[in-house]
């Protein structure tokens, strides 16, 4: 007796292969969570320099486009040459907007720090001097304060710190030499991305659907054509509303007289691209660097960020962001978190569209296979029927 495979089984190994597949991975990741994040970021370090290649590529695409369609498109020559051309000068402009972000910005920072560093001390007396006036104002003995000032002394905390890493010069040489290679691959990458993205995205497409049958490969097709929406609003978008918010606390903060304003406008701005935390990793070092200078300047400095972060949530992102990702708040605290513990800082940034497009492919399939089942969930409580 010839046993056949038909359509209908094949759907069905498939769904219960996947299905296996998840929980052998949800399981690992709860029983070996450690090295599952060990695993994973090795995997992140060695493909780190591609990942940040495909997300210049990505950055890139629109101004080469617009170079090869619309500054070249009325020459004579070759597409290709016309393309080459295009991805030269994005690559220039590009660096050219590095440059001048960091010949601009980079010195300010740098006369902040040294500034800071040279009335460290001074700052530190005027502290003392403060909790000692405040805290006989609440019956609180002068020697007790002095005693605690004593075991959080910053400056012998941070000699002691500066000593204990000193020996760790040389590995940070290396990481140097590490990164800028990495980045030269980035780049290359970047570059070979924008010139045969055509030929790869057909790669791909044919791939897609040599693997899967048609319903799954025009699913995952969509997909991929959401994810770049996605993705192009959330990062450019993210890019866009902290400039905004990065250059709208330097002015404000200048208007206030607070003094060291492009340092804070820029760690504002910087740690604003972090979504739930990104405001509070910026606000509370800058709050603590003022009540060191003097506390009415972070009272005064808390206040302002308090009703700009309100305007940027109320106002400024939902104009420039909208509701593309379409999770809720737990989702996004749930995916900055994961996002954090794999990769850092990019981790938190990516982590929320990451999670977003994971959710809506769930979403999509599950809904697909109720309708399939003719099945209608609802809220109220017990079994369907």
């Amino acid at each position: 007796m010839h046993f056949q495979i038909t359509e209908e089984m094949k759907k069905k190994i498939f769904v219960y292969a996947g299905s296996l597949s998840i929980a052998v991975a949800v399981a690992a990741l709860f029983f070996y969570f450690d090295r599952v994040i060990d695993i994973l970021q090795f995997l992140l370090s060695i493909g780190f320099p591609f990942l940040l290649g495909i997300f210049l590529a990505f950055l890139l695409h629109k101004p080469s486009r617009w170079f090869e369609k619309k500054l070249f498109g009325s020459f004579k020559f070759s597409s290709k040459k016309k393309r080459l051309l295009s991805i030269i000068i994005s690559f220039i402009l590009f660096l050219c907007l590095i440059a001048l972000f960091f010949g601009t910005i980079i010195p300010s920072l740098i006369d902040s720090a040294v500034q800071f560093s040279d009335n460290f001390a001074a700052y530190w007396d005027r502290l003392v001097t403060y909790a000692i006036s405040l805290g006989s104002s609440w019956n609180i003995s002068v020697s007790s304060i002095e005693q605690a000032l004593q075991e959080i002394d910053v400056l012998n905390t941070i000699t002691s710190t500066l000593t204990k890493y000193l020996p760790e010069i040389a590995n940070y040489s290396y990481n140097l030499i590490r990164l800028v290679i990495n980045l030269i691959l980035a780049f290359v990458s970047a570059f070979y991305i924008l010139l045969d993205k055509e030929s790869l995205l057909l790669g791909l497409k044919e791939l897609n659907y040599a693997l899967f049958d048609k319903t799954t490969a025009n699913f995952i097709t969509a997909w991929t054509e959401d994810a770049k929406l996605v993705f192009e609003k959330y990062i450019v978008g993210s890019i866009i509303d902290s400039t905004i918010i990065g250059v709208s606390c330097y002015i404000g903060v200048s208007l206030l007289q607070i003094p060291y304003a492009p340092m804070i406008g820029f760690v504002v701005g910087i740690t604003n691209v972090i979504p739930v935390f990104g405001p509070f990793i910026g606000a509370i070092p800058v709050i603590v660097l003022l009540l060191l200078i003097n506390p009415f300047y972070a009272l005064v400095f808390a206040i302002f960020i308090l009703v700009l972060q309100q305007i940027d949530g109320n106002v400024l992102k939902p104009i420039v962001l909208g509701d593309q990702l379409g999770i809720s708040g737990f989702w996004i605290l749930f995916s900055v978190t994961i996002g954090g513990g794999l990769a850092g800082v990019v981790g938190m940034f990516l982590g929320v569209p990451v999670f977003a497009l994971i959710y809506a492919g769930v979403r999509d399939f599950s809904k697909a296979r109720l309708e399939k089942k003719k099945i209608k969930v609802t809220e109220k409580k017990g079994t369907i029927s």
